[in-house]
């Protein structure tokens, strides 16, 4: 794009940008916070129902598709790369490993995941943020794009982030700003607080969902919410009791300022220019790309992309909303049944007096009426339980799994024809084909976010490592992650971020191993077992071992071909 010079042009510029942006964001906020009540309650609001289906087929879903205990990944290098830099890829990848866990990185992929199940899509900003890695949330409703025909985020001309914080963050933010006081003066006029005190309303700050809420421009790196209004609550009350369950509005006190970073890529300079916006359209800083050289620091995930023209994505959690309510329609049908049973209504005819103290006598433990009439009776009118009331909610329970892409075998249940291990192996790995499908997308989403954070790393970080090459003292030559290659893909392992794959990659390394392909210290990387450490040094004492004894057998064998005697 190119950005005007003139300061009122620029102004209006980014103002139409950012409105082209967030276009469809209320709509998507009021879709998604239907999905999110299906999701939490398995209704279309609070009120809950008797069993939650949606819940427990996405969790399943979800574990199939991404394990944060299991995955750890790989480096593959490029042309560019040369020898020195192949001496440093095991320092390399084991500081990818370790920054995605110290960083809490694979927890908040994999609540970022599976809520993006229930979206439809999520994406995750990482970020250098005080000394250290962090990745961040950032709800799909708090984010815009340009062009929402356009698939890549890395092909949007423009794109929006979303977020709130409090006033003290914001001047910090400003800190030596010589326009602080009047632009926090100026965005104070479209301050939030927490709360609105008007019964039965909850304003926009306390419409966010229960996930935690994207973050900020990296200079104040605050948390924000959306300011987008949302979802009610059950009698009027905030953060009410519904359906026996906590509806998890959060409560916000604090007064909140609506905050935009707008990326707008600038043909000009050939990277984003990165504008921060406080409402109502006050441009607080205008500058360059400050994350990193033509790069953003956002991986969006979309697990169900039915479509091939709509960024955000398909929900998987609005595909089973039919299934849940006919579910819960049925559930409450026979549950009335049983009910009728176990208290049948009664039709009496011929009694006198008091008919309702009567009829309670009937229904308590030895209870005794009395009636003069000869032809006084009560008749109970107990319903029939259809004979295959519970066979449906059973078909129905199959149509969650199918839906999912999970079978019985998958579920570690039994079926029918099934004799021995080997072919329950078999129809297990050919009933996976879709569940894995999901995982490649997840795991694909997963390695773009742990390239993001070597990036990160090679940016700010000036940790030095040790590289395998030896320097002229033959002792190992040290470097810091920035010059280390910039061609490079970080990968995941071994498709180790799938439980789905497990036993494939455990298959593979067994292969391997007994084809000698590989020593026993990779089959043990292969396999990634616990106390994995512990094992590596006990196997180089074994093999030290080994070693020694097979030298005792050579020299025995040459004295035994040579007619010495052993001593």
């Amino acid at each position: 794009m190119k950005i005007p010079k003139d300061p009122m042009e620029r102004q209006m510029f980014y103002a139409d940008v950012l409105r082209q942006c967030t276009a469809s964001r209320a709509d998507r906020y009021q879709f998604n916070a239907m999905l999110k009540n299906y999701y939490l309650f398995g209704t279309k609001d609070t009120t809950g129902c008797y069993y939650n289906k949606i819940a427990s087929t996405i969790d399943t879903m979800w574990s199939f598709m991404y394990s944060s205990d299991t995955s750890k990944f790989a480096m593959h290098l490029g042309t560019e790369a040369t020898f020195g830099d192949l001496a440093k890829v095991p320092a390399i990848t084991a500081e990818v490993n370790d920054q995605w866990r110290a960083s809490k990185s694979n927890l908040t992929f994999a609540l970022g995941g599976k809520w993006s199940l229930v979206y439809g899509s999520m994406i995750f900003k990482n970020l250098w943020h005080h000394g250290k890695v962090r990745t961040f949330v950032v709800e799909p409703h708090q984010f815009g794009v340009l062009r929402e025909d356009i698939m890549e985020l890395d092909d949007q001309e423009a794109f929006s982030h979303c977020y709130q914080i409090t006033r003290s963050q914001l001047s910090n933010m400003l800190e030596g700003n010589p326009r602080q006081k009047e632009i926090i003066a100026a965005a104070g006029q479209g301050a939030k607080t927490g709360e609105n005190k008007d019964e039965g309303n909850v304003n926009d700050g306390l419409g966010r969902l229960i996930l935690s809420s994207g973050v900020g421009t990296g200079i104040g790196g605050a948390q924000g919410n959306s300011p987008v209004g949302g979802g009610g609550t059950i009698d009027g009350g905030i953060g009410a009791v519904a359906g026996g369950m906590y509806n998890y509005v959060p409560r916000v006190e604090a007064e909140l300022i609506d905050m935009y970073e707008l990326f707008v890529w600038n043909d000009e300079i050939n990277d984003y220019q990165v504008v921060t916006i406080a409402e109502p359209n006050i441009i607080v800083f205008d500058r360059k790309n400050f994350y990193m050289d033509a790069a953003h620091p956002f991986v969006s995930l979309v697990p169900e992309q039915e479509t091939y023209d709509y960024f955000w994505g398909t929900s998987f959690a609005a595909r089973l909303t039919g299934l849940q309510d006919w579910r819960d329609e049925r559930m409450m049908q026979i549950k009335a049944l049983l009910e009728k049973q176990v208290d049948p209504p009664k039709y009496a005819t011929g009694l006198t007096g008091i008919a309702e103290e009567k009829l309670q006598a009937l229904n308590r433990a030895g209870g005794f009426i009395s009636a003069n009439a000869p032809n006084a009776q009560v008749t109970t009118l107990a319903p029939q339980m259809p004979p295959n009331a519970f066979s449906e909610i059973a078909e129905i329970d199959s149509m969650f799994g199918d839906s999912a892409g999970i079978n019985p075998i998958l579920q570690g249940q039994g079926s029918s024809g099934v004799r021995s291990h080997g072919q329950a192996d078999l129809m297990a790995r050919l009933g996976s084909s879709r569940i894995k499908q999901k995982a490649l997308v997840a795991e694909d989403a997963a390695a773009r976010l742990a390239t993001l954070m070597l990036r990160n790393v090679q940016t700010y970080s000036k940790q030095r490592f040790f590289s395998e090459e030896k320097g002229p003292d033959k002792q190992p030559l040290t470097f810091i992650a920035e010059q280390f290659t910039s061609d490079y893909e970080v990968r995941v392992d071994s498709h180790s971020s799938s439980p789905v794959f497990v036993e494939d990659s455990k298959q593979l390394a067994e292969i391997l191993l007994k084809a000698k392909a590989i020593d026993r210290s990779t089959f043990l990387d292969m396999i990634d077992p616990p106390n994995k450490q512990l094992l590596q040094a006990k196997l180089q004492e074994i093999e030290a071992k080994e070693a020694e004894n097979a030298k005792i057998q050579l020299q025995l064998a040459q004295e035994k071909v040579q007619g010495k005697p052993h001593k």
